[in-house]
């Protein structure tokens, strides 16, 4: 079995309402801690496994769950409910990746929690001793603090990522979603600062090279489990399945997941299915990828 990433969503907990949640939370589920150190157990050496939710943080067994950490690992977090005690008893190797999506008054509307962006800068502050990351997600409202991101992640030495927003779950409002100029300009715009200024990011944009060689893909052996124990092709998969963990072994729903013709054609950077006259060449997760059977 080789997974270079595996997503788990351990708690459907959250206290956002964030408006381009892909997953639809808060939800009731959550994963038990047994059912998780099991599948951590059967992943291979050097794999990437990525804490979500929900708010991971709200689980009350993730220390316990990390604590035997031989690799670093991502929690990503809204930073609500980190502490200093919880942070001096979490495992040296968690790298903390806070969702910062826009300056002020700007991030707390687009997270629907006021004052959550006091607490993500209140949770920079306090892991400057950490490794950590900011994640941003590219909507209508945060065009113009693009640099002023970019500047907090200088501040509190954070890699920066900027991705696209995927239009699925409730991300699918007028209100947060780009223009295809929009789309366009954020698209030089990101380019220019990867060569300035090293930032991250999966924004693409599909274009002739890409009928030869595929679309270059981070997620080509990525893995997402559901709260719901569901294995996914990634989270933005919500009702598409390849098994669940409580009906199945997980490595076998992998290794069967493996042998599907969705998973090599994402292994092939879905070469066979792109077309050059889509409507929005910057989307292939809902244009090409979901279109897809698994």
């Amino acid at each position: 079995m080789h997974v270079k990433f595996l997503e788990i969503e351990i708690t459907g907990r959250c206290d956002c309402y964030c408006r381009h949640c892909y997953g639809n939370f808060p939800k009731p589920q959550e994963l038990p801690k047994e059912k998780i150190k099991e599948i951590i157990g059967q992943l291979p050496p050097n794999y990437h496994i990525i804490f979500s939710g929900g708010e991971p943080l709200l689980h009350e067994d993730l220390i316990e769950i990390v604590r035997d950490a031989e690799e670093y690992f991502w929690i990503t977090t809204n930073g609500h409910a980190l502490s200093r005690k919880k942070l001096d008893t979490l495992s040296r190797y968690a790298i903390l990746v806070f969702g910062l999506d826009g300056i002020g008054s700007v991030h707390d509307w687009y997270r629907g929690h006021q004052g959550s962006f006091r607490k993500v800068i209140d949770a920079l502050e306090m892991t400057q001793d950490r490794p950590v990351e900011i994640i941003t997600t590219l909507w209508k409202g945060m065009l113009d603090q693009i640099d002023d991101i970019i500047e907090i992640g200088a501040k509190y030495n954070a890699i920066v990522h900027f991705n696209p927003l995927v239009p699925v779950g409730r991300a699918t409002s007028p209100e947060i979603l780009l223009t295809r100029e929009e789309k366009v300009w954020v698209y030089e715009k990101i380019k220019a600062l990867q060569k300035s200024r090293g930032i991250i990011t999966e924004l693409y944009k599909v274009t002739e090279k890409d009928l030869e060689h595929g679309i270059d893909l981070y997620c080509k052996d990525r893995f997402s489990i559901g709260v719901n124990g569901d294995v996914r092709p990634c989270e933005f998969h919500q009702v598409r399945k390849f098994g669940n963990i409580f009906e199945k072994n997980f490595e076998e729903i992998v290794k069967r997941a493996q042998e599907t013709n969705y998973y090599q054609a994402r292994k092939s950077g879905f070469k066979d299915h792109i077309r050059l006259d889509a409507e929005d060449p910057f989307n292939y997760h809902t244009n090409i990828c979901h279109k897809i059977p698994l």
